[in-house]
């Protein structure tokens, strides 16, 4: 069975948790220094990075894309957030790949991107309707618009820490007691049963695999043993591991495929 992002995932302006950190209010946005990608108006170019305190604006001057010193990006209209990758990591950077995958990360750690890698000369432009997107040509690759909550291959979920579903609804959270716990608003809806480890981590992990970890020894897996997989926290309140080309192979209903 394959899940695709138009099945799945609703159109939002809601913000969207793109790594595993519990969310602050968004900052305001603050006065931006003109550099090059600020220069490019609504476009980053393949190879071009937004640092912290850089920004695109859409063409009618009505939305802006900052990359906040706080290590997210957030897309604003006015000073009301409209759309966020939820990435608080501070020094954080967000560049447009050459190989067409957007991601928000530093120093070699991803903690957000758009999956959009294998589209070469793919470029971000942020429209006059506040939507982010990747596109090439005219051919739009992703949307801040359509997208979901995700936990980026190599990222790990600690004690509190949490992936929420862009409408808000879902939240994934690594539990104190070592559980990994599904929440509809505060109501428990699926977990790994994995309680009574505490300090335990949840890793999407570089070899594919979901992993439930305490102490070193693996308590819960998805067996998801691919390369370039990634976690989402769907607006449906499903939860997938996708490979790089958005086949799925679990969910939290079925399992493994």
């Amino acid at each position: 069975m394959k899940f695709t992002l138009a099945a799945f995932a609703a159109a939002t302006l809601a913000a969207t948790a793109a790594t595993a950190v519990s969310a602050p209010a968004f900052a305001a946005p603050s006065a931006q220094p003109r550099t090059e990608a600020a220069a490019a108006r609504s476009v980053l170019k393949p190879g071009q990075t937004l640092k912290a305190g850089q920004a695109l604006r859409s063409p009618n001057g009505r939305y802006k894309l900052v990359m906040q010193s706080d290590g997210n990006l957030v897309v604003y209209r006015g000073h009301s957030s409209i759309w966020s990758s939820h990435t608080w990591v501070k020094g954080s950077s967000a560049t447009m790949r050459t190989d067409g995958d957007l991601v928000v990360g530093k120093g070699g750690r991803k903690y957000f991107r758009t999956h959009t890698d294998g589209h070469k000369g793919a470029y971000l432009y942020l429209g006059n309707d506040g939507g982010a997107v990747v596109r090439k040509g005219r051919t739009s690759l992703w949307s801040s618009y359509q997208w979901i909550s995700t936990l980026s291959n190599g990222v790990t979920l600690y004690p509190y820490q949490k992936v929420v579903s862009q409408n808000y609804v879902w939240r994934l959270r690594q539990e104190p007691n070592g559980d990994l716990a599904l929440y509809y608003y505060n109501k428990l809806a699926w977990h790994t049963g994995t309680s009574g480890h505490n300090n335990a981590t949840t890793t999407m992990q570089t070899d594919g695999n979901l992993v439930v970890r305490a102490g070193g020894k693996a308590l819960w897996s998805t067996r998801t043993w691919h390369k370039n997989t990634w976690l989402a926290v769907q607006n449906d309140g499903n939860v997938v591991v996708y490979t790089g080309h958005m086949q799925a192979l679990w969910d939290r209903y079925h399992g493994h495929h």
